[in-house]
C-alpha cells in the first residue's frame, strides 16, 4: 500500500476511481466492478449522514443536559438525606437521654417501693407482736377484773362478818 492509499471501510481506496459524476469501484484486479455510484447519491448520503450526526449532536446535548440535571437532584437529595439522618441522630440521641433519665427514675422508685416494702413487713410484724401484746393485756385485765370481782366478794363477805360480830 502506497502513502496515497487509504483505507475505506477496510477497503483500499486504490481500488476506486473517482471522477465529478460518478464512482467506479475496480475489483482487487483491476477490473471494473458492476456498482457504479453517482455523485448526487454519494452528495444525498453525505447530507444524511450530517443531519444524522447534528441530531445525535443534539441527542447527545439533551442527554448531557439531562445526566447534569439528574447529577444536581442526586447531590440535592445527597443532602436531604445526610440532613435526615442527621436530624434522626439527633432525634435519636433526644430520645437515648430521656430513656436514661426515665431508667434512672425507674431505678430510684424500685429502690424506693423496696423500702417501703420493707417498712411495711416491719410494721405489719411490729403491729402483729403489738397485737399479741394487746391480747395478754386483755387476758390480764380479765384476770385482775376476774380477782377484782373475787376480791371484792371476799372483801363483802369480810364486811359482813365484821358487821354480823
Amino acid at each position: 500500500m502506497t502513502n496515497n492509499d487509504i483505507m475505506i471501510n477496510g477497503v483500499n481506496d486504490a481500488l476506486f476511481e473517482f471522477d465529478d459524476f460518478t464512482v467506479k469501484k475496480t475489483g482487487p484486479t483491476g477490473g471494473e466492478d458492476d456498482e457504479v455510484v453517482h455523485a448526487d447519491q454519494l452528495n444525498h448520503r453525505v447530507e444524511e449522514l450530517e443531519r444524522d450526526k447534528r441530531e445525535r449532536e443534539e441527542n447527545v446535548k439533551k442527554l448531557e443536559a439531562e445526566i447534569e440535571e439528574l447529577m444536581k437532584e442526586k447531590t440535592a437529595m445527597k443532602e436531604l438525606i445526610d440532613e435526615l439522618k442527621k436530624a434522626e441522630n439527633e432525634k435519636s440521641e433526644s430520645e437515648s437521654k430521656a430513656l436514661k433519665s426515665i431508667a434512672k427514675r425507674t431505678m430510684k422508685l424500685e429502690t424506693e417501693v423496696a423500702l417501703l416494702q420493707h417498712d411495711l413487713i416491719l410494721s405489719m410484724n411490729a403491729g402483729e407482736e403489738e397485737n399479741r401484746e394487746i391480747e395478754e393485756f386483755r387476758g390480764e385485765i380479765e384476770g385482775l377484773k376476774g380477782e377484782k370481782a373475787a376480791l371484792e366478794v371476799d372483801s363483802d363477805k369480810k364486811i359482813s362478818e365484821l358487821e354480823r360480830k
